[in-house]
């Protein structure tokens, strides 16, 4: 009698995480039908933004967003803060970057991430629960993912059903923080709703916020647009099982002239191109100046074995942290 109560129990445990996971994914896919203006058969577009963000010295930083979309593999998108500009362009199976400094600001880099609001199509979550944010927004919450048991959460208008905030893990520091993005003002554009006031946040604190100053057709754009600029570094778009770059040496760098015992940590992404060699390097998480030199000098004379895709070798993205002043 216990085990068939057990087995009763079970059941019905099995069967409301499936509720649960049903009902998100309608949720995500109605919200995708409302507002994805990416999406595989909507239509052209041009998009301008304008944006701010607080810079490291406290300082307000104001730039600029055009994004030209003809499909997932002819695109470009431009952002341009100051003198610093980073172009990106999107082909059928790969992508190409070009940035004008190796200080573009991060915030500004996170700005396509912002824009794009839902997850690329072939993310796929498995959500635990719902929660509600306020009366009326209702949130869906994944279960724990990866080493770190991280979550992510997607946030839903109740009575409209359009995607309102997605929430996601960020490293800052040593610690994990919730990253939010939030979008409002949603407008009508042909057979979509799109926000027109966009905002990220850092646990409540707000990181960058963005208008949208112009959203309209694009039937015929200049093929020019998608030629990628000399000095471009190559990328690869996996819409398969990817599997990223593995370090095979990694020369240690040189602590700071008497700073051998100083404790600091530094981040870096870069693409690992097809000799397994860093491109793009660029500083995510500052140590400190001194520190930041020391750590790029010695990642630029990192090896790598490549990422591939489906087996195939492909110039992929990746983050590194390098720690200084550790003494077990």
């Amino acid at each position: 009698m216990l085990s068939f109560f057990v087995f009763c129990v079970l059941s019905n445990v099995a069967a409301a995480a499936d509720d649960i996971q049903k009902a998100a994914d309608e949720m995500m896919d109605r919200a995708r039908q409302l507002s994805d203006i990416r999406s595989p058969n909507a239509p052209g577009f041009r998009l301008n933004l304008t944006f701010s963000f607080t810079g490291h010295d406290l300082e307000t930083l104001h730039g600029t967003y055009t994004e030209v979309w003809v499909s997932s593999s002819q695109w470009r998108r431009e952002t341009a803060v100051g003198d610093f500009r980073r172009i990106e362009i999107g082909g059928a199976a790969k992508r190409w970057l070009v940035d004008g400094g190796n200080d573009f600001p991060e915030e500004a880099a996170r700005l396509s991430t912002l824009v794009e609001m839902f997850p690329t199509r072939p993310a796929k979550f498995e959500y635990q629960s719902f929660r509600d944010r306020d009366s009326a927004t209702q949130c869906a919450i994944t279960k724990p993912m990866g080493e770190k048991r991280q979550r992510f959460g997607f946030c839903f208008d109740k009575d409209n059903r359009v995607l309102v905030e997605n929430v996601s893990p960020r490293l800052v520091g040593n610690r994990s923080a919730d990253y939010s993005c939030r979008y409002g003002q949603f407008r009508k554009f042909g057979d979509y709703w799109f926000p027109r006031e966009m905002a990220c946040f850092v646990d409540a604190h707000q990181k960058i916020e963005a208008q949208v100053v112009d959203l309209s057709p694009l039937p015929s754009p200049d093929p020019a647009l998608f030629t990628p600029p000399s000095g471009a570094v190559e990328m690869g778009s996996c819409y398969g099982s990817a599997v990223p770059p593995r370090a095979l040496s990694t020369p240690d760098p040189q602590s700071p002239l008497g700073m051998r015992n100083y404790p600091s940590k530094v981040g870096l992404s870069m693409i690992v191109d097809f000799q397994g060699k860093p491109q793009s390097l660029k500083i995510t998480q500052s140590g400190g100046k001194q520190f930041d030199d020391s750590a790029m000098a010695a990642v630029r004379n990192w090896r790598f074995k490549p990422g591939t895709c489906n087996g195939e070798p492909m110039p992929l993205p990746i983050n590194i942290q390098i720690t200084f002043g550790y003494h077990p």
